[in-house]
């Protein structure tokens, strides 16, 4: 009995003749050749697969920029993209350099990942969905450690401090939009109770401005609100 492969089957215990056996193993290295040529046209047309995809960018592919004048609004294909100061892009969220991370499809929706650069560097997302992008959002809030600085969440809650100040009026390193409770300490006292005191005369989302009375050397000062 024969199959498709192979021309000639043998029954054990018996004598194979020479010629059927040599024919066997014709058949067996023309089936091995045929999968030998199978297999790299399918190499042949993973690769010409591969090529096509990359030549329309549909690729998840991590990038390093380095052309002048890009736009982060047209970055909808998914992967990662590094940019440097010398090449930043438009609408970046915040300074200069950073990295972006593109994930979705354009037919449901596009999120967008900014990394700043440096230490703690603050996070923005954004979507595009509709055929439009979103305000971007900082995840992370943003915040200036400095004197005077601030630290700024993402529900709108901001909390700002000062240190040293010798003036008497104060003006917050970001406005305030709606409300703020400001709390102060003076540094110096008096010996004569009736001589030491120190107060607010005037309060805004921008600022305060006080007074003081007995020993005065300079002021630490508190503000939260949103």
């Amino acid at each position: 009995m024969t199959n498709s492969m192979i021309p000639y089957s043998f029954i054990p215990g018996t004598k194979a003749k020479a010629g059927e056996v040599n024919a066997n193993f014709i058949a067996l290295a023309d089936i091995i050749d045929k999968n030998k040529e199978l297999a790299m046209e399918n190499v042949l047309e993973i690769k010409e697969l591969m090529k096509d995809k990359a030549d329309k960018d549909e690729l998840i592919n991590d990038f390093t920029i380095s052309s002048a004048d890009t736009d982060l609004n047209d970055y909808k294909t998914p992967g990662t993209y590094i940019f440097s100061a010398l090449y930043t892009p438009l609408n970046i969220p915040k300074g200069e350099s950073g990295t972006l991370t593109v994930a979705g499809s354009e037919e449901s929706t596009v999120k967008q990942i900014w990394y700043c650069d440096g230490i703690n560097g603050e996070i923005f997302t954004r979507s595009y969905q509709n055929a439009e992008w979103s305000e971007w959002n900082s995840n992370v809030g943003s915040v200036t450690l400095k004197n005077p600085g601030y630290l700024k969440f993402p529900n709108g809650f901001v909390m700002q401090w000062g240190q040293g100040s010798v003036a008497k009026a104060i003006t917050y390193p970001v406005a305030f939009e709606t409300f703020v409770c400001p709390v102060a300490l003076k540094n110096g006292c008096g010996t004569d109770f009736t001589r030491s005191d120190m107060g607010f005369t005037a309060s805004t989302l921008t600022g305060f401005t006080y007074n003081t009375a007995g020993k005065y050397s300079s002021l630490n000062w508190l503000a939260i609100g949103y």
